[in-house]
């Protein structure tokens, strides 16, 4: 008997001590908001200047789990070299950590450009034994506002 008493005193202590060390103390108050609700700006494709085209391109092979890249923008990678670009803005672009190391070339080559679009994504891949080959394709689309 007392070996289920005890058990059992103890459960209901602990939950009896858990329900009553909570409390909150909650305050409300009502606030007014001065912003405006909507903001809006009206763009057309009339507004922006249409800079160019760019390809970026990764060539990486993927041996028993681990990843290597063999050439970004068909220039054999050099690993000591790493040049990393983020497109960013009110729509990031999502990039691959791979397709990061090649976006430095849309930068150089247009670097009066405010705004960037992905054009098309193709991703190929060859299965190997043990392992595969990808190659990934982007073209990134160069505009800019017009003054």
């Amino acid at each position: 008997m007392k070996r289920i008493l005890y058990p059992v005193i103890i459960v209901l202590a602990v939950m009896m001590t858990s329900c009553f060390s909570q409390y909150r103390i909650v305050t409300e108050r009502q606030t007014t908001n001065f912003a405006p609700n909507i903001v809006r700006l009206n763009l057309d494709m009339d507004d922006f200047e249409y800079l160019g085209k760019t390809e970026l391109s990764v060539i990486g092979s993927s041996y028993f789990g681990i990843y290597r890249i063999d050439s970004v923008n068909n220039e054999l990678y050099n690993f000591r070299d790493v040049k990393v670009v983020d497109l960013t803005g009110f729509a990031n672009i999502k990039l691959k950590s791979e397709m990061k190391k090649a976006a430095y070339k849309v930068v150089d080559e247009y670097p009066d450009a405010d705004y960037f679009v992905v054009g098309s994504d193709y991703k190929k891949v060859r299965r190997l034994f043990g392992g595969k080959r990808t190659w990934r394709y982007m073209d990134v689309h160069a505009y800019k506002f017009k003054k």
